[in-house]
This record gives C-alpha cells, structure tokens and sequence, in this order.
C-alpha cells in the first residue's frame, strides 16, 4: 500500500526505527531528497546518506559556516565520532532557525539514562524556533521518551528485540508485535508479520496508522 505522508518541516519531528538493514536508511535518504527546498543538516554517523543537491563535510565548523551561508542540503559525516562533536551539532543548529536536523544512529549518544541537554533542547525547545528533529535508531527502547512523545510522524520497521517493542506498543498500539518475527514472540504470536522491508507508520495527531512498504 503506497503512503500518504505530508509532512511540516520546522514544525514536525519524525522518528524511524528498525533493525539494521530493514530499510530505515533508505527511507530517511527518500525523505531528505523530497525536501527539495528546505534546509537540512544530517547528522551522518555511518556515512549512508547521499544526495546530489547536498554537500558533504566532515568538520563541525564547516557545517555551519555553509549553513549561514545559505546551503540547504549539508551532510555532515564525522571524522570525530565522539560525544562532544554530536553536542556541538546539537547546540550549533539550537542557535540557528528554519533548519532540519536529521540524526543517524541517534542512540550512540542519547538513551533513557543519558538524555543529553543539547539534544533534548532540540526535541523540546527546537519548534518555537522552527527547528524539526528527525531521529534515526535500531533501538528505540533506547530513545529517551521525549523524541517518541513530541514526533508527528513514527516509521518502524522491522526489529528483533522483545523490549523495543514493548516500548513502542505505547504509540503504535498492539500493532507493534507484527514488526517481531514470530519466533521470536512469547505472546500475540497469532498476530501477522510485516512483510520485509516493510513499515508501520504512524501519525501520532490523527491517531491514524497504516503499513507501507518502501
């Protein structure tokens, strides 16, 4: 079934989450070349995103020095992996306006137990400045509750762990146990599973959901 997404940028956040390989990546990538004329700073952790209106840089500061010069697309693919570089991403694009931050791999530096100040300003604070947070995981029991509580818009693919999807059952209702194949199910085993690289979304305002398949 084909998708009828609509999307706000600067006023929405969207969370993706699936186990590696499910398609997720592929879905961000779909979704930052759709937005032909809105800003956009990708967090590229494992250097995956492409795309030909973009520009590639690997220093932080270059990041932003394109960014107040007026380049949309920016992908920004670390050589510095670390914790400090993923804030001074957090806290550059805080300071700025009219900007999608887009993160792979967003639980390498934020979960429950380590909810990053900078990160969580994006996810709380960001809307009033037209700042949208799209986060990227293959463990969502990871994500610190907020990026789950404010997104409009939750794609989920396909996952492996019991936990995952008892966290997501919160949003997605019983409908999350089709993402975990049935072997691996100790209950709702009588429910479908999703096709591969498949996904259940889910607009979080209208309450609707559907499963897609990319």
């Amino acid at each position: 079934m084909s998708l009828e997404f609509s999307y706000i940028a600067y006023n929405e956040d969207i969370v993706i989450v699936g186990k590696k390989s499910s398609g997720k990546t592929y879905l961000a990538n779909e979704i930052l070349r759709a937005l032909t004329n809105v800003r956009i700073i990708v967090y590229d952790f494992q250097w995956a995103f492409h795309d030909t209106r973009g520009v590639v840089v690997h220093n932080i500061q270059e990041v932003f020095k394109l960014f107040d010069a007026g380049q949309k697309h920016i992908i920004f693919q670390p050589y510095d992996k670390s914790e400090t570089a993923f804030v001074q991403y957090c806290e550059g694009i805080f300071q700025r306006s009219n900007v999608v931050a887009l993160i792979d791999e967003a639980h390498v530096h934020v979960s429950k137990m380590k909810i990053l100040k900078a990160y969580n300003n994006l996810i709380l604070s960001g809307r009033p400045r037209g700042i949208s947070v799209i986060s990227i995981s293959s463990r969502p029991a990871n994500l610190p509750n907020n990026a789950l509580t404010n997104a409009r818009h939750i794609f989920a693919f396909k996952l492996n762990l019991e936990s995952d999807i008892k966290f997501l059952q919160s949003w997605l209702g019983d409908q999350a146990w089709e993402l975990l194949p049935k072997e691996q199910r100790k209950k709702n085993i009588e429910m479908d599973e999703i096709p591969e690289h498949s996904f259940y979304y889910r607009d979080t305002e209208t309450g609707t959901g559907m499963i897609a398949k990319i």
